[in-house]
């Protein structure tokens, strides 16, 4: 790994830091390089500077004549904040090293091409891969209209998350319960379905990483059966909370819930359940970009039958819970022939405590990134 790739890594690592805080815009980081001082930037917070804007600030004077490096091509229209290319021309920047283009259609190049009009070098593909891993959340909420969805799910060695008793507490260690709390502070919004919250009285919300985002609590419940006193329901002040229902709803509980300042929000059924397309597609309408969903089997097999997950996180505890009617983590349909199963396309592991986080990547939403920031040239 060369001086500027060893760069890059550290301004994609610098930007997941900002996770659970843009919102919607993409998680971005940058570094300005001038001989043997560097400084660096992140894109923060939602409606913030972008990360060239801090790194360039940060960098003061000696960003003159210096090297700017970026995990994303920096923007070159007016949005929340002035172009970023504006800045990087007025700061004096030499070269400009971009991890991956942006596809967006307001962008798609154009920021390379202002860049190099001004007579800066532009080189991009620095780091292609582990850039683009940065926006894949905002690649499928600007293509495909919908949240990108992280399963979460903490399961025995022999995969069950109760046992037949229903008793689930605790299946893995304090550690991986405490990181279970920076997963939803890195989310916009948590979801879960009504037979969790009966069974558990959850909050759903994330009370160690301060510094972290508070998201949102999404229920689904399609008879409106969520008790009025309910941990979720009695903590509505802390973050919105939302039961998405249907036309079975029981009318009177519908008006106590809204007079607790809960939103509910009717869609249509299908098979038996709630809409699931329907639900995340209203969900994008209100701009949650990061779902999680921590609920049970039925939920959990829902989301996969329908092939609505995205990423998966799996805590592994070493204990066999046994028995046939414990409670495994994946229920629906499931599949009828191997050939069916879902795959991944990658996925890593993490000790935390005595447990196994398992993360795996079901779908893959920036080949059209990588394939324009390779192919792309200015005329």
């Amino acid at each position: 790994m060369n001086k500027y790739e060893a760069l890059m890594s550290k301004c994609i690592k610098n930007a997941y830091k900002a996770k659970g805080g843009t919102k919607s815009n993409p998680l971005v980081g940058a570094a300005v390089i001038n001989d043997n001082n560097i400084f660096y930037g992140i894109h923060e917070k939602y409606g913030f500077a972008h990360a060239e804007v801090n790194a360039i600030n940060n960098a003061g004077d000696m960003a003159n004549n210096g090297e700017i490096i970026v995990t994303l091509e920096p923007c070159s229209t007016y949005g929340k904040t002035p172009p970023c290319v504006d800045k990087i021309i007025n700061a004096g920047i030499k070269k400009v090293y971009i991890g991956v283009l942006d596809v967006n259609p307001n962008h798609a190049g154009n920021g390379v091409a202002i860049l190099k009009k001004a007579g800066i070098e532009v080189e991009y593909g620095l780091l292609l891969e582990e850039s683009d891993l940065l926006i894949e959340d905002v690649m499928k909420f600007q293509m495909k209209k919908m949240p990108f969805i992280t399963l979460k799910t903490a399961i025995s060695l022999d995969g069950k998350i109760a046992a037949h008793t229903g008793d689930s507490k605790w299946v893995t260690g304090e550690k991986s319960r405490k990181y279970v709390h920076k997963i939803r502070g890195e989310c916009d919004a948590v979801l879960t379905g009504v037979g969790t919250i009966l069974a558990d009285n959850p909050l759903m919300t994330n009370r160690v990483y301060k510094k972290l985002n508070q998201p949102a609590r999404i229920i689904l419940d399609s008879y409106l059966k969520t008790p009025f006193n309910a941990n979720i329901i009695e903590s509505a002040n802390i973050s919105p909370v939302i039961i998405f229902t249907s036309k079975h709803k029981d009318i009177k509980r519908a008006d106590i819930l809204k007079n607790k300042n809960i939103e509910i929000i009717e869609v249509d059924e299908y098979n038996g359940m709630l809409d699931l397309e329907s639900v995340l597609k209203t969900l994008h309408n209100k701009g949650f970009m990061n779902v999680l969903v921590e609920a049970g089997a039925k939920v959990n097999g829902s989301f996969f039958d329908n092939k609505l997950v995205d990423k998966l996180q799996v805590f592994i505890a070493p204990k066999i819970i046994g028995g046939e009617e414990a409670f495994s983590a994946i229920g629906g349909k499931g599949i009828s022939y191997m050939s069916q199963a879902h795959t991944f396309k990658t996925s890593t592991m993490k000790k935390i405590g005595d447990d196994i986080l398992i993360t795996a990547r079901l779908n893959d939403y920036t080949k059209d990134v990588i394939e324009f920031t390779k192919n792309f040239k200015v005329d």
